[in-house]
């Protein structure tokens, strides 16, 4: 029983760990409205949106089905 708690426990240090260190190194990127094409401003736009909800803990609440 102690096994399985303390494997949990390591798990979610981990992923802190993991985490803390992304944020540190990475950074939003950044854009041109007029130099990019919309598809491009697109996906920039959706990866800084995770940055922010993982590094900021800004997430947008999720819709329930």
């Amino acid at each position: 029983m102690l096994i399985p708690a303390l494997l949990a426990t390591a798990a979610c240090t981990t992923a802190s760990t993991a985490t803390d260190a992304s944020c540190r190194a990475f950074r939003p990127m950044t854009f041109s409205a007029r130099g990019d094409t919309p598809e491009t401003v697109r996906q920039v736009k959706a990866h800084n949106s995770k940055w922010v909800c993982l590094c900021e803990g800004d997430c947008p609440k999720r819709r329930r089905g």
